[in-house]
């Protein structure tokens, strides 16, 4: 494999989100961490581009087809694995990956580990963090934070009730 010598495609920030991940419970996760990655960082301003996965309401808050192209793609080159949760913690998954916990590979490390290399530290301490703050969280707490932080786009949520948020935080702008 050639050397990696720029971030500039979307699979590029989803090995860098399992590189400091490294596991992650459930598409529905994966989404949100991505989502948040465009929201919170200056990586993603940096790079906005190249790598924008063109998030948009749906059922359970932001959504990107894109999310799921990755996941399958990184799944199908032996880059991650995926094994079935225990116990989902909210059960609504329109796909057999929203039950799954996604775990980086040994093969996917070492891809993951060139890219982080690529970025400039700031940028790279930026992702680590954003990770560690988010990914540790229930999904429940995670989906809460995400509606109130941008609630457009909980606009065509499903769950707003089994979150205990009512519709005024799919309007508030």
């Amino acid at each position: 494999m050639p050397p990696i010598d720029e971030i500039d495609r979307r699979t590029d920030v989803v090995f860098l989100l399992f590189h400091h991940a490294r596991e992650i419970h459930g598409v529905t996760k994966v989404q949100k961490l991505l989502f948040l990655i465009e929201q919170e960082t200056e990586f993603f301003q940096e790079y906005e581009e190249d790598i924008a996965f063109n998030f948009a309401p749906y059922k359970m808050g932001p959504f990107s087809k894109n999310v799921y192209t990755e996941l399958e793609f990184l799944l199908s080159m032996g880059a991650i694995t995926s094994y079935p949760m225990d116990e989902p913690e909210i059960s609504m998954a329109d796909s057999e990956l929203g039950q799954k916990t996604f775990q980086i590979t040994s093969k996917g490390e070492k891809i993951a580990a060139q890219l982080s290399n690529q970025l400039e530290p700031e940028y790279d301490d930026e992702l680590r963090d954003l990770v560690e703050t988010y990914n540790e969280q229930p999904l429940r707490e995670l989906l809460q934070y995400v509606y109130r932080t941008y609630p457009e786009f909980a606009a065509e949520s499903e769950i707003l009730t089994e979150l205990g948020l009512d519709s005024s935080v799919a309007t508030s702008q």
